[in-house]
């Protein structure tokens, strides 16, 4: 059913997201006369929570982040398939638990590192030394001198 803004021909009040059944406008709430679509809001019909970013990505877990509405969908529909008649409940997430799930995945791989005996600096150390090389190979692909046939 669409949401429209209703006004009366009779008594000229305006009625805010009414939804309608197509080709079946209600009466008037307070006088009973007759009602039509309202369009001097300046909007033209539109879809609400399809455009360009209404929508928040979403974690499916195993299946990966929904990035789109199309993604959810077909993690839906994979979810409804492997698991038929049964509900799909989403759960949100507050900024304290986003930050502490992101400070366990840190603390996780801090104990990793120290147990594998990896520290902070040698982890930098070896960045540092690995974007070196990939810097020292771009400039001998660079340099080296092209011989045609």
């Amino acid at each position: 059913m669409p949401i429209h803004d209703i006004r009366c021909f009779d008594c000229d009040t305006i009625f805010s997201d009414e939804f309608v059944v197509v080709g079946h406008l209600p009466a008037c709430a307070l006088c009973g006369g007759a009602t039509k679509i309202d369009w001097s809001h300046g909007q033209g019909p539109s879809v609400r929570g399809h455009g360009y970013g209404s929508f928040t990505a979403v974690d499916m877990g195993v299946l990966g982040k929904a990035e789109t509405k199309e993604d959810y969908d077909r993690a839906v529909s994979v979810i409804q398939q492997r698991f038929p008649g049964h509900r799909i409940e989403l759960e949100g997430e507050s900024k304290s638990q986003k930050q502490a799930r992101i400070d366990a995945i840190r603390q996780r791989s801090y104990e990793t590192k120290k147990r594998n005996g990896v520290t902070e600096t040698e982890l930098r150390q070896r960045t540092v030394e690995g974007e070196a090389e990939k810097a020292g190979r771009a400039t001998k692909i660079m340099s080296k001198p092209v011989v045609s046939p």
